[in-house]
């Protein structure tokens, strides 16, 4: 999580297992999200992902009904905020999480937590 500025906030890492797809993985990840800035009550919220699919499925569920059952998971935790957007990101444009989640395999750091800051083992 940062701050418009790019000023981090908190980050995050969550190790997953056994998943079938790369679009599982992205609901995966934006379930883990949602829920963690649930926790750390945070009220508005502007989630960036690289899966497109599922960000128009998020934001037009009607016009996606293979999402169905998982957009609605998301859109009723989403509705705990008092503001959020959810919004398409190539992955060129989000280079520290791809930084930190491609440091986390390569260092083999699989170990899933929420830390303030940005992470001091990252370059």
């Amino acid at each position: 999580m940062s701050l418009y500025s790019g000023h981090v906030l908190l980050h995050s890492r969550r190790s997953f297992g056994l998943v079938e797809s790369k679009d599982d993985a992205h609901f995966l990840g934006i379930l883990w999200a949602v829920e963690s800035m649930i926790s750390h009550r945070r009220l508005k919220v502007y989630f960036t992902l690289e899966g497109g699919v599922l960000v128009k499925a998020i934001n037009r569920p009607k016009a996606w009904p293979s999402f169905k059952s998982k957009v609605v998971d998301i859109r009723g935790l989403l509705m705990n905020f008092l503001r959020w957007q959810v919004v398409f990101e190539p992955h060129t444009a989000i280079s520290g999480v791809r930084l930190i989640a491609e440091s986390a395999l390569a260092d083999r750091r699989f170990q899933s937590y929420v830390a303030i800051g940005y992470p001091s083992w990252c370059p």
